[in-house]
């Protein structure tokens, strides 16, 4: 059921609508590993990216909203998929939907928010933060988010909206599609199973062109597509047991990935901090204070006293999960430092505003607030991000 937000009278519909779509966990390189000529049709009468750098740490809940707001984990306080707040005492899991739809984990202003306060009528098709309160508001149109939603009735319902009738038509709109992360997460990267996923978002790009075009959409709406993160190949031989490193006894919560969140007892911190750093091999270990800047993590209270980072394709994990994992491969993930090439998603964009047949430089992807704020020509909220960085990208 579509849920129904601001109620504020709109402005009438621009003559240039933008579309978001994301195609989580395609990572930068995938459109060289299939033919995709719809893809190809998109880049060759749009711009294309060499690759999209996310924020860090390159996890998917935490890049997607940083995406619609332009601000780092820091400072949207969306620091992992999973996190502890230590003033609440309570957890955010992205399977608790309780939490997820709860505005007070999310912090900045998305862009739909932006839009809608400045009379521009939004919909968001499943877009991380689009189902909470934020601010106390939503989009106009929303749904709350369900993975067994065919992908072209997601296509279909978001042309719908596009197609309103007059000030009820929204010039803002994001689609979001998970099968090439899921297909990377549990077959790896160089999968027969990755390869077909990808085809079938080429198949995505050339049902949604056809639909739009029907409704007359396609040459006035400027479509930018971008991915969230990349993805690496995980291996049984690259595993940190942090329980052969560590007492976990002396551990109060460990949150678990590629970057692993420590939380230690009162009065144990320099002797697990001490304990890690002496074995650092194949990770690095930080005090929370002594993050590297341009992590842009630190300064918020989410963040745990001690910082593990696995080094790119190792995986964190101790005995209880060690046996599941082995037998889980092949697979892959993501969420490791976000200089790292593999790491690293797609952008394109095409359309009225945009540049054609031009190749760019990676960017990251925290300007990517700024660029949606220029191209529907509106005043942004503070953010992180730059225009000047993204604007090689319009004509």
């Amino acid at each position: 059921m579509v849920s129904v937000g601001c109620s504020q009278s709109k402005q009438q519909s621009h003559s240039q609508k933008t579309l978001l779509i994301s195609f989580d966990g395609f990572r930068y390189d995938y459109l060289q590993k299939v033919n995709t000529p719809n893809f190809d049709s998109l880049t060759n009468n749009g711009v294309q990216a060499e690759g999209l750098i996310p924020i860090f740490p390159s996890k998917t809940f935490p890049s997607h909203y940083s995406i619609v707001t332009g601000l780092y984990p820091e400072n949207t306080g969306l620091v992992g998929n999973t996190m502890y707040d230590p003033k609440w005492e309570e957890w955010y899991r992205i399977r608790d939907r309780e939490a997820v739809e709860n505005g007070k984990w999310y912090g900045g202003e998305p862009i739909w928010n932006t839009l809608e306060k400045q009379g521009i009528t939004t919909g968001t098709m499943f877009w991380v933060g689009s189902e909470a309160d934020i601010q106390g508001t939503h989009p106009t149109y929303w749904k709350t988010y369900n993975g067994n939603m065919p992908n072209r009735a997601r296509i279909d319902t978001v042309i719908k909206w596009m197609t309103k009738p007059d000030s009820q038509a929204v010039n803002f709109s994001t689609l979001y599609f998970s099968h090439v992360d899921s297909k990377g997460h549990r077959y790896g990267t160089e999968s027969d199973s990755l390869e077909n996923a990808i085809r079938k978002s080429d198949q995505l790009i050339s049902y949604l062109k056809q639909q739009m075009r029907k409704q007359e959409l396609w040459q006035n709406t400027n479509v930018i597509l971008v991915s969230d993160h990349g993805m690496i190949n995980q291996s049984a031989d690259k595993t940190i047991r942090l329980d052969n490193i560590i007492n976990m006894n002396n551990t109060e919560r460990v949150n678990w990935g590629p970057v692993t969140m420590i939380w230690p007892k009162q009065g144990q911190k320099q002797k697990l901090y001490q304990s890690l750093k002496s074995a650092e091999h194949n990770y690095r270990v930080y005090k929370k204070e002594n993050l590297p800047e341009r992590y842009h993590l630190k300064n918020h209270r989410r963040v745990s006293d001690i910082v593990m980072v696995a080094d790119l394709g190792y995986t964190i994990l101790d005995e209880q999960y060690e046996q599941d994992f082995l037998q889980s491969l092949p697979r892959a993930t993501h969420g490791y430092d976000n200089k790292q090439k593999s790491m690293q998603g797609i952008f394109i964009a095409r359309g009225p505003a945009f540049k054609k047949s031009a190749d760019v430089d990676a960017f990251q992807s925290i300007h990517i607030y700024e660029l949606l704020n220029h191209v529907m020509n509106i005043n942004p909220a503070p953010n992180d991000g730059s225009l000047d960085s993204v604007k090689v990208l319009l004509k």
